[in-house]
């Protein structure tokens, strides 16, 4: 097991505890998006995945951070059409999928609303490797009717985390 995956599940169950939300650590396996590790929140009807699920990384905001370091043509190689399809059936524009990754780059996080299902927002910060490429992702995952504060507090939370993980200092 690799130190970052000891730190990162340490660093979800820290996370779930201190904040009550659905945490989790995920990476890419297999060219999808893959929960390493997950500690569910305090809410009495929670959201949460599996531990080893894997979905496309369109779906995520994980997905976006962990592309960012690649060109628009290794994305496409990555990428499978089916891939950009959601489960509700609207399919997310190549050229749209591209622009949301640049957006999670520059800004150093990413949300998503409604992208798996109709209820939920899922918040991830990056935790960089040696070279600056996001290795792994922190995530929450909570209901569509948190606060607009609330998601706030919790993406710092999870930026300030990823940072304290990341091999490379931003």
């Amino acid at each position: 097991m690799t130190l970052l995956k000891l730190r990162g599940n340490d660093e979800v169950d820290r996370l779930a505890a201190e904040t009550g939300e659905t945490s989790q650590l995920c990476m890419i396996h297999e060219n999808k998006y893959t929960v390493v590790h997950m500690r569910a929140g305090a809410r009495p009807f929670g959201i949460s995945s599996d531990i080893g699920t894997q979905v496309p990384l369109p779906w995520t905001a994980s997905g976006r951070l962990l592309l960012s370091h690649l060109q628009p043509s290794e994305i496409r190689r990555i990428v499978r059409p089916e891939d950009l399809i959601l489960p509700g059936g609207r399919t997310i524009e190549f050229g749209e999928f591209i622009q949301s990754i640049d957006a999670a780059r520059r800004e150093g996080y990413c949300i998503t609303s409604g992208l798996v299902d109709a209820y939920t927002h899922c918040i991830a910060a990056p935790v960089l490797d040696q070279n600056g490429h996001a290795a792994a992702t922190l995530c929450f995952v909570v209901p569509v009717d948190v606060a607009p504060d609330r998601l706030v507090e919790l993406r710092d939370t999870l930026i300030e985390s990823g940072r304290s993980l990341s091999l490379v200092k931003q």
